[in-house]
């Protein structure tokens, strides 16, 4: 398409756009202030495939534009609440786009009718710049997301085969590139201007770019604490931090988050993964349609952890509630070990109590980062959803956002 053309169609996009509904991730369903690194176990190398090292039969050259993610196990999740239980999980052999999906990839499905066009009303959408035909699209719901993979013969990754592929399989990374806190140089990350032409930061694992920072990736997973993989829900996962974000733990791999499918962002955009058929599991697992299941051999285990009556137990001893069979609807607290309600996928109709105190710890840091809000103020209670109505009437703008909490910072 020539060049006048395709910048023709970006203009196209903003005069067709539909307001947006919602102008940040909704950053407060997670914190991992407290979540450490999982340490990979000395006996995932051996087991499980890595990034840097896959035996697997010959298959068909990966579709232009993906690379070939080999199949393995690998430890889900992490410390941080919604992170929990760390678990094993096996993935399949798939194809996953090597960048995410660009503004001019996506400009071309809005031209066939079968996307709708991003939506504009935050400064930082993209489709409101012509020259961003190489950066991520966003602003777009993950209603348009699967449109684009579907029209495209692929499907949005899941949630598994994101981590697994961010964290290079059986290396468990902490980052797409390691265990090195990300940077400007890593990662597009910390940019106040927005996102970033796809693939100009280095490459990550599996050869994979912007799997840390850019944009957030829409998954096709609904959202359920671990280790559930829902069939259905309220809420889609989306993961790999932002160019928004200003703090390490909001990049982790094992990091989740969590949009309802009619919502977007600016910080949220896609990438697609595509099946190899036959599907072609890990040793000692089967396929049950796309999904992988161990059914023999010894799962992996957190370090410091042993395989145990069907479950991971710290030095192997089984506490005496889970040898009694722990209470329905429960599972061990990463804490204590003791059961701990799972928390709710819905949100309740009970009224919820909020708060709002000051936080002067974090003024100078709301001085330099929000220009005229120079005061903290720390807003608690309920969801992310049932704080932000609070936050925006006191003319506040979200610095960090954790479980049950908002720092935000304030005029006065």
């Amino acid at each position: 398409m020539p060049a006048a053309s395709k910048a023709s169609l970006l203009v196209l996009l903003v005069a067709g756009a539909v307001a947006c509904r919602s102008n940040d991730p909704g950053l407060g369903v997670q914190t991992a202030e407290a979540a450490d690194a999982v340490p990979a176990p000395s006996s995932v190398a051996s087991v499980s495939t890595s990034a840097s090292a896959a035996a697997a039969p010959e298959a068909a050259a990966p579709p232009p534009g993906m690379v070939e993610i080999a199949a393995g196990y690998f430890l889900i999740g992490g410390e941080s609440p919604e992170n929990t239980p760390v678990h094993e999980a096996a993935v399949a052999r798939v194809w996953l786009d090597e960048k995410e999906v660009t503004m001019e990839a996506y400009a071309a499905c809005v031209a066939d009718g079968k996307c709708k066009a991003p939506r504009v009303d935050n400064p930082f959408c993209n489709a409101l710049f012509p020259d961003r035909k190489d950066h991520p699209v966003n602003c777009v719901d993950h209603v348009d997301a699967t449109a684009f993979c579907d029209r495209a013969g692929k499907r949005l990754p899941t949630e598994v085969e994101w981590e697994y592929a961010a964290r290079g399989g059986g290396e468990q990374r902490l980052y797409s590139w390691g265990n090195e806190e990300p940077d400007r140089h890593r990662a597009c990350y910390m940019h106040e201007g927005g996102s970033c032409s796809v693939g100009t930061h280095p490459a990550g694992a599996f050869g994979l770019y912007d799997m840390t920072g850019n944009v957030w990736e829409w998954t096709s997973s609904f959202y359920a604490p671990y280790p559930t993989e829902a069939t259905e829900g309220f809420y889609r996962v989306y993961r790999g931090g932002s160019w928004s974000r200003r703090f390490p733990k909001w990049m982790r791999n094992d990091l989740r988050n969590r949009y309802r499918s009619e919502e977007q962002s600016a910080s949220v955009g896609f990438r697609c993964a595509k099946d190899i058929t036959p599907i072609q599991c890990p040793p000692d697992a089967t396929a049950s349609g796309t999904k992988c299941t161990r059914t023999s051999g010894t799962p992996l285990c957190p370090k410091g952890e042993v395989y145990v009556q069907g479950a991971c137990w710290a030095g192997g001893i089984v506490p005496a509630y889970a040898a009694a069979g722990a209470p329905s609807g429960r599972l061990p607290s990463a804490a204590s070990g003791e059961p701990a309600a799972l928390p709710s996928t819905t949100a309740s109709a009970a009224p919820v109590a909020l708060s709002r105190s000051r936080a002067p710890g974090f003024d100078d840091d709301c001085a330099k980062h929000f220009s005229g809000l120079p005061v903290a103020y720390s807003f608690s209670g309920g969801s992310f959803h049932d704080r932000e109505p609070m936050v925006r009437a006191s003319g506040c703008k979200k610095r960090d956002v954790g479980v049950g909490w908002t720092s935000a910072c304030c005029a006065n």
